[in-house]
């Protein structure tokens, strides 16, 4: 695993977070690619990271690098991935694999023909208490009926999560909706579902929706609701899990049942850490031992699909 060298194309706020997890499950970050010759620096200096690019085929050009983590603006997500795969590097793609339907398959399609791996950043499926219900529900323990799902938060100015300001606009629907409809279709175990809803006018302060309103619908009947804002001033993200004998509910990192905390944290921070070292080994232990990596590109398509079709909608 150590013998793995690792580029980040990246060095923001989600790529620091990348170095960390990879540091901790021991993997070996050699490069670091972005446009900013200073962010470079600083970012290779805090990371002890030996090289840094400004230009991507750089990156791609240098033999140490055997693994690609493209921790980028989404709106490049698919064409760096799609850069890496054909230079023959697998890759850790952070969420969400393109801002178009069109965009997702293409990566998937450039996986196929390369022969390499195309690992998805959808973090939510390595939270402890989204594993645990999903565990319940491949044990036959838990039948979910109706899943309520909320994703609201204030981001009407181009700011990070950090804080930080950006040169770049994120996207409710592609960005969060692809979290929140990927983990509802995986704790629904339902790849295909009938899609009812729609994305809010597209708000003058960004030139994009900044609301999302769905109801999908699997082959069984069983339901999800998902609702998505970012013109909330009340920050909420939780997933209430409705069965005909009991309601979880998945708040503030913790997993709460009928009896109290299912599955415990200190908070949303450490459970978000946690998950990104657990996916980030995944990712450099398939690498090592040339299996598939638990969450990849083909398995995100029908959320993908989903947010075309509320796109579509609009």
């Amino acid at each position: 695993m150590k013998a793995t060298g690792i580029g980040i194309l990246g060095p923001g706020a989600i790529g620091a977070c990348h170095a960390r997890a990879i540091r901790a499950a021991g993997g070996r970050i050699v490069a670091v690619a972005g446009p900013k010759p200073e962010e470079n620096a600083e970012f290779a200096a805090e990371h002890d990271i030996p090289r840094s690019y400004t230009d991507t085929s750089a990156l791609l050009a240098d033999d140490d690098v055997n693994a690609v983590v493209v921790a980028a603006p989404s709106p490049v997500h698919a064409e760096l991935t799609v850069a890496a795969l054909r230079a023959g590097r697998d890759v850790l793609c952070e969420i969400p694999a393109g801002v178009s339907l069109a965009e997702a398959e293409l990566v998937a399609r450039t996986a196929e023909e390369t022969g390499r791996f195309a690992a998805m950043g959808h973090t939510l499926r390595f939270w402890a208490p989204h594993l645990e219900v999903r565990a319940r529900v491949e044990r036959g323990e838990l039948r979910l009926r109706h899943i309520v799902a909320r994703s609201l938060q204030l981001r009407q100015s181009n700011m990070g999560w950090t804080g930080r300001a950006r040169d770049w606009t994120d996207s409710v629907l592609w960005h969060h909706g692809a979290h929140l409809v990927d983990a509802a279709l995986w704790l629904l175990d339902a790849p295909e579902v009938s899609v009812h809803g729609r994305c809010g006018p597209p708000w003058p302060g960004s030139g994009s929706p900044m609301d999302v309103a769905a109801v999908l619908i699997t082959p069984a009947g069983d339901l999800a609701t998902l609702s998505l804002s970012y013109h909330s001033r009340e920050p909420v993200s939780d997933y209430i899990l409705i069965a005909e004998d009991q309601t979880l509910h998945i708040r503030d990192g913790r997993l709460y049942g009928p009896d109290g905390v299912i599955v415990d944290s200190p908070g949303v921070a450490a459970t978000q850490d946690a998950a990104i070292e657990a996916q980030d080994a995944d990712f450099l232990a398939a690498v090592a031992e040339g299996r598939t990596p638990r969450c990849t590109v083909a398995d995100v398509l029908p959320a993908m699909r989903v947010l075309d079709a509320l796109e579509t909608a609009s």
